[in-house]
């Protein structure tokens, strides 16, 4: 059960921005956007799936059935009802241009991506002059701040098109415009999976890469330690860690005073032809003691503020507090982006009942998609801390009996921190 828990990755998505914005999740009236990228074979069975429904007709005089009545619609995105064309075959090029736009406009995104998908089949030319418009409406959308529109446009075009490389890294920025960094790193697994050909794959390894440097110089420029080493072990969950992202990594963990995991990590790189040679003049100023790029600005933890943990395996539990001086053990995770907990510990955090509930959200963990609520939780309280208007993710996963739930970098991340392991103390700095 325990390592159940550990593998609990709580990633966002959606609208979100930032850590505390929408998870890897559509509304939860809708499918989690994870599954909707299971190939285009899954087209003709959403079309099905979503017209069981219907909730009004269309008034729109360019998408009519071929009986030239309007196509019903149902609630949640006006889906037809048959298998009739969406314009009539021997339209023009400039009548089914206008056809498509008057749909993104109406927010009648799934018979737009039908209407696309017709003249892909149909006419070449055309379908390019639609790519040409729906690339530029998705750009609209970002730069309007339409987050919900941008997120269900490509929601529907990704289900069926979903290894096309340029729409993805449209998905990655708008994701990184809105600060939703680790799903940026998802989106680029994607990317990659999908990147067929040696040009695409040059393309997403140097968007990637740029992406990567750009939060890292950001991330150590703020000497924020603790967002730059949950984004690089994001990385390396997902499978995109190269041995120039593992040697900045050292140097994260160096920078917040983590020396035994720095260490670990140089040793194992000073083989590497990339960065061998920087992981050994790194390693060697240590032992010397001399000061390194590295060890610049290092926080000096002799002053910091110590709590007391409770060790469990190769974890360890630190106690949340209320403002009422009620507790909740939960487990460190640098990989978790947001705090969770079980609902009973949210209801012993929430005795004095101020906390605001924000949204339903779906959640991607190890045992699946979850459902969870989002509280924002006026105060509380980690050591000597106050911590103001925390988002908690209630969610209901198994735990064992002494874990509540997972402390994510929501918290951690407000300060510079290390886990004194040999005295199971967890040393916090303020930013």
């Amino acid at each position: 059960m325990v390592t159940r828990l550990l593998m609990v990755m709580i990633f966002l998505a959606g609208t979100g921005t930032g850590w505390l914005g929408k998870t890897w999740l559509t509304p939860d009236n809708s499918q989690p956007a994870t599954a909707s990228f299971s190939g285009k074979q899954n087209a003709e069975a959403h079309n099905d799936s979503q017209s069981a429904n219907p909730g009004g007709t269309s008034t729109s005089a360019l998408v009519n059935s071929n009986d030239g009545n309007p196509r019903a619609q149902n609630s949640t995105g006006n889906y037809p009802l048959n298998n009739q064309p969406i314009i009539e075959e021997n339209s023009d090029n400039a009548s089914v241009a206008t056809a498509f736009n008057t749909l993104l406009n109406d927010r009648r995104y799934y018979d737009a991506i039908l209407l696309y998908q017709e003249q892909e089949q149909r006419n070449q030319q055309t379908a390019a002059q639609l790519k040409t418009d729906f690339i530029h409406h998705l750009e609209l959308l970002q730069k309007s701040a339409r987050n919900a529109d941008f997120s269900e446009l490509i929601d529907h075009y990704l289900s069926i098109y979903y290894d096309d490389i340029d729409v993805l890294l449209l998905l990655a920025e708008f994701k990184q415009a809105n600060s939703s960094y680790l799903e940026v790193v998802d989106v680029f697994l994607l990317a990659k999976t999908y990147a067929y050909t040696d040009a695409d794959q040059e393309k997403v390894a140097g968007r990637f890469n740029n992406f990567v440097a750009e939060k890292d110089s950001a991330y150590t420029n703020q000497k924020n330690w603790g967002s730059l080493i949950a984004l690089y072990s994001h990385i390396n969950t997902s499978g995109l860690m190269t041995s120039t992202y593992q040697y900045r990594q050292a140097l994260a963990h160096l920078q917040s005073g983590d020396e035994v995991f720095a260490i670990e990590q140089l040793n194992q790189l000073l083989n590497d032809s990339l960065v061998g040679q920087s992981a050994a003049i790194t390693l060697n100023s240590l032992t010397s003691g001399s000061e390194t790029p590295a060890a610049i600005n290092s926080p000096t933890w002799g002053s910091a503020e110590s709590i007391a943990l409770q060790k469990l395996g190769n974890q360890y539990l630190v106690n949340l507090t209320n403002n009422q001086q009620q507790s909740i053990n939960l487990l460190i995770d640098t990989g978790a982006s947001m705090t969770a907990v079980t609902r009973s510990s949210f209801n012993t955090l929430n005795a004095s009942g101020d906390a605001v509930e924000q949204e339903r959200r779906d959640f991607q963990t190890a045992n699946g998609v979850v459902t969870g609520t989002v509280y924002t939780v006026p105060e509380l309280n980690l050591g000597p801390y106050l911590i103001k208007n925390t988002q908690i993710a209630v969610i209901d996963f198994g735990t064992e009996r002494d874990i509540d739930g997972l402390l994510g970098m929501n918290i951690l991340g407000q300060f510079q921190f290390q886990i004194d392991q040999e005295n199971s103390r967890l040393l916090l700095n303020e930013k």
